[in-house]
Order: C-alpha cells, then sequence, then structure tokens
C-alpha cells in the first residue's frame, strides 16, 4: 500500500537509521504533541506489516499510560492516512498485546518497579525482534539493559533484519546524560537531535508558548541544553554529585551506615565508609534480622570498626537490628534536630543531616571510591536519588525539611536506600560540631 506520510529531514533521517542494517541503538528526541511518536508509530506500522509474525515491544512505565498514550497514537495514524481494515491491529485487553492479521505481535510492556521482582526477571522470558522504549530517561538503566539483550531473538535471521531498539527522551540529568550526552554507550548507536525549530509542521503558538516559558524549560525544551539546573528547590546540584567521583579522600576512621528495610520489603544498604569516602555497599533484596546483624558485625571485624560509628536507621520494628549491636549509634529520622553553634529551624533529624550532607557536598569534602559490585548500577541509583532530592516548600510549621520518602518513590518508582546512607552518615558529623561548641564553652569558663 502506498501512502504519501510527510516527515521532517530529522524523522526522514531516523527512519533511514531504522531501516539500515547497521545501527542497533537509536536514540531520538523530539518536540511535544505526538511527533516524537509519530516516528515510532510508523515504523511500527511498516515492519508489522512487511515482515509476518514478528514480534515488537512498547516500553512505558504502566500498562495504563501505554493504552491512553502510545496506543492512542496508533489510533491517530490510522485515521489520518486512512488504513484499511484489514492492516489495523486488534488489541486484546487482558493480555495487554496488540495483534495484526498477519500475526505480528506489539507487547505493551511497563517496567514500572515491582517490590516482588526488583530485578526485572520478568522481562527475561522475553523473545523480540525489535523494542521501542518511551521516555526512557525514566526508566532504569537496568530494565533497558535487560531488554536490550531480549532483541535479536524472534524471526530476526529468518527475515535476516537486524535488531533494532528505539528510545525517545527529553534531555535529562540521569542516565540518559552519560549514555547520549556524553556518548558512553556501544558502537552501533545513533543520535538524532530534533529541535523545536526544525519542525516545519509545528503550530507558531507553541513555540512562542516555550520562547514565554521558564528560562529552565527553554533551555532543556527550546534550545536543548543539557547542562543546566532544573528547579530552585533542588537540594543538590549536578556538578556537584559529579564531584563526589573524584573528590580527595581523607582520614582513615572507618564508619559502617545501615538503611534497613522494612519487613524485608525494601532493599536494605549495608555500605563502608572511610571517613567520608564511600567504599563498599553490599545490598540485600529480601533479609531477615539476623542476616543484617551478621553482615554488620562481619564487616566492622573485617575493618576494624568501632561500634560507636555504626549508625543503624532506627524507626519501627528495626530497633532489633540496634538491640543486638552493643553501643551503636540509633538514628530516627523524626526525632529532634541537634542544637549546633548555628541558628537552625530544621523540622527533624533527617532534614538537618541532609542540610549538612548539602554543604559537605558543596565544599568537595565528601568522596566516593567503590570496588564492589553493581558499583556502575549504584552510581547511577545513587545520583538519581540525589538529583530527585527536593526541599519542602509547603510545610505548614515553616521549619526546613525535604520532602518525603513517599514523595520521592512516586517519582522513581523505588526507595532511595543509598542516598538515605549519605543522610545517616552526617550524624556523627553534627554531633561533633555540638561536642566542639561545648569545648570552646568550658574552655571559656576556665579562662
Amino acid at each position: 500500500m502506498d501512502i504519501d506520510i510527510k516527515l521532517t529531514d530529522n524523522q526522514k533521517k531516523a527512519m533511514s537509521v531504522l531501516k539500515d542494517a547497521v545501527h542497533t541503538a537509536i536514540w531520538y528526541w523530539g518536540w511535544a504533541w505526538w511527533w516524537k511518536s509519530f516516528l515510532w508509530v510508523i515504523w511500527l506500522w511498516l515492519m508489522c506489516i512487511k515482515y509476518p509474525g514478528v514480534r515488537y515491544a512498547l516500553v512505558r512505565d504502566t500498562i495504563k499510560n501505554l493504552k491512553n498514550t502510545t496506543v492512542v497514537s496508533l489510533e491517530k495514524f490510522y485515521d489520518k492516512y486512512n488504513i484499511p481494515v484489514d492492516m489495523r491491529w486488534k488489541l486484546n485487553e487482558q493480555k495487554s498485546l496488540i495483534k495484526f492479521a498477519n500475526w505480528s505481535t506489539i507487547i505493551l510492556l511497563e517496567w514500572c518497579y515491582y517490590p516482588s521482582d526488583p530485578l526485572y526477571n520478568r522481562f527475561w522470558s522475553l523473545e523480540l525482534t525489535w523494542a521501542f522504549i518511551e521516555e526512557s530517561a525514566e526508566v532504569p538503566l537496568d530494565a533497558i539493559k535487560i531488554i536490550t539483550t531480549r532483541v535479536w531473538r524472534y524471526k530476526n535471521e529468518e527475515y535476516w533484519i537486524l535488531w533494532k531498539v528505539l528510545e525517545t527522551f527529553n534531555p535529562n540529568p540521569w542516565h540518559v546524560y552519560e549514555r547520549f550526552y556524553q556518548w558512553k554507550w556501544w558502537p552501533k548507536s545513533i543520535f538524532i537531535e530534533s529541535l523545536v525549530y526544525s519542525n516545519t509542521f509545528m503550530d507558531k503558538w507553541y513555540i512562542e508558548n516555550l520562547e514565554n516559558a521558564d528560562e529552565s524549560i527553554k533551555k532543556r525544551l527550546l534550545y536543548w541544553q543539557w547542562d543546566f539546573e532544573d528547579d530552585t528547590w533542588m537540594l543538590f546540584k549536578k556538578k556537584d554529585i559529579d564531584n563526589l567521583f573524584t573528590n580527595e579522600q581523607k582520614w582513615s576512621i572507618y564508619y559502617i551506615v545501615a538503611d534497613v528495610a522494612r519487613f524485608g520489603k525494601d532493599t536494605t544498604r549495608i555500605s563502608l565508609r572511610k571517613w567520608n569516602t564511600w567504599k563498599k555497599v553490599r545490598t540485600y533484596k529480601k533479609n531477615t534480622v539476623t542476616e543484617v546483624i551478621d553482615s554488620i558485625l562481619f564487616i566492622a571485624g573485617q575493618y576494624d570498626v568501632d561500634h560507636r560509628n555504626i549508625i543503624i536507621d532506627s524507626d519501627w520494628v528495626w530497633w532489633w537490628v540496634v538491640d543486638w549491636i552493643s553501643y551503636c549509634t540509633w538514628f530516627i529520622n523524626n526525632s529532634s534536630p541537634i542544637v549546633t553553634g548555628s541558628k537552625q529551624n530544621y523540622a527533624n533529624l533527617k532534614s538537618q543531616c541532609a542540610f549538612e550532607l548539602k554543604r559537605q557536598i558543596e565544599n568537595w569534602e565528601i568522596a566516593i571510591d567503590w570496588d564492589h559490585n553493581n558499583k556502575d548500577a549504584d552510581r547511577h541509583d545513587l545520583q538519581q536519588e540525589l538529583l530527585n532530592t527536593y526541599i519542602d516548600e509547603k510545610s505548614l510549621d515553616w521549619k526546613t525539611k525535604i520532602e518525603s520518602k513517599d514523595r520521592m518513590k512516586e517519582r522513581i518508582w523505588r526507595s532511595p536506600d543509598l542516598l538515605d546512607t549519605m543522610i545517616m552518615r552526617m550524624y556523627p558529623e553534627l554531633r561533633w560540631q555540638t561536642y566542639e561548641m561545648v569545648e570552646d564553652y568550658l574552655y571559656a569558663i576556665d579562662r
């Protein structure tokens, strides 16, 4: 069937790459509305019609969003170009599958985090020809890596067609920054950026609205700039976070910081610090109290850690852990802030420690030198957590605090466990400030 599809120059370039026998990873940034979706819709439809029985994956956070946005884009394409009924798809709501008459299949795949499947094991059974990941900046890197291994597994050799993974996104300071902007991926990849001004079909009022928007929005969506500060309420800035992995390492006293999962539902993180240099992370997806205690004591014995330098999250039932480790330091998030020499108005201890962490990161006083397994994945997770730490501007009592953990979970789909251990590590620092204040006072009395 011949249809006259109008494409921009960048869409034509992307389409030629999607059909070539060279590139396997295509990263595409598009504009608002459905121009970005329009590209993958055409590619998907053409390939499914041309190659009977192929299997394609559409990936987004939830099935609901896939049906409300991605599937709607298909319907708009059919209506716009009067595609015959026998060349359209049929949606199986129960199985979340789209099937064509020639048995080509589109799988609607949600990447949202399941506590019962933290490692995305549900993806390993997939056999795909191609995949499309929408808004990939929001997708955990581990999920993307697994999906990438599942293509080239279904009818590629039969039709002699190369596997392809198409990702679309907007500029973002998370893993897409390193993978696309800093170009740290594989050689058979290509990045195609499409500015608003390059879209000859875009309505003028949309461009005018962007030109009158906030500066951070203009930089990201109008001028395609990556190095920007997105929000004045962000506690940590990206340039300071990047320095964590190159800062000078100081001192030799060891600390252990443990953020223990509630009832085994989240993730337990036990981290080892050499003063303020982060050396190791031990992660448990599911654990018992005994396992946590044994692991902490083993690391303490291995590195001769003073029990007073073991900091453990002590909210709720995990008092059981601190009860079995004598002289350790209890950290209770919502307890009262520590009184120090400077004027402060924090809502709780956790917020106070978070702002102390901000100060030390900005002053290059913290370093990370990981040598444990999964350190690359942990680096991604930590960066995401730090960049999603916001000051709560809606505090009713006018006391300074950071947003709740539940609010962050809504954005990143998991618990910010690594960030929590960084915040908890600041507790001894604040206590030392208190001791120094007392010593100065006693010194003044003696004189």
